[in-house]
């Protein structure tokens, strides 16, 4: 029986592990669950990690999930244009589901991307793990 999930967690200096990349072969996305306080180190690491792993297993689909992320990371939202967008787009994504925070300023930070990514990819925003799933899941190649 195939492997239905393979995983990579990363941890930050300090030892705590800042984002569980899980490759999910029967939905066949990459799902990526953030934690802690993020770094723009953190994040540019973690996200070209995910980009990897997404393009290894020849998959065009991110679940991206910051229900467990503390604190902002808007000051990423530069690199993720000028840096991560170029790469994402070269590794052959299409679909991006973010799940972002309750809190106002990670959501705005999110339709940011959202707006940044447009032209290039298909990003949805979603509060929930199942909805974003399932939105996923209706574009399954």
């Amino acid at each position: 029986m195939l492997e239905m999930i393979k995983s990579e967690e990363l941890k930050a200096s300090t030892g705590k592990t800042y984002l569980k990349i899980k490759a999910d072969l029967a939905e066949k996305w990459i799902y990526s669950d953030w934690i802690g306080y993020p770094t723009p180190d953190n994040v540019a690491e973690g996200s070209i990690t995910y980009l990897d792993a997404m393009k290894a297993h020849n998959f065009d689909k991110i679940l991206n999930d910051n229900r467990n992320l503390v604190g902002r990371w808007d000051q990423s939202l530069n690199w993720v244009k000028q840096v991560w967008l170029p790469y994402a787009v070269k590794a052959g994504l299409k679909k991006f589901a973010h799940i972002a925070h309750a809190d106002a300023l990670a959501t705005g930070a999110a339709s940011v991307m959202k707006d940044i990514v447009k032209d290039h990819l298909e990003m949805q925003v979603f509060s929930d793990l199942e909805t974003a799933k399932n939105w996923l899941r209706e574009h399954n190649n």
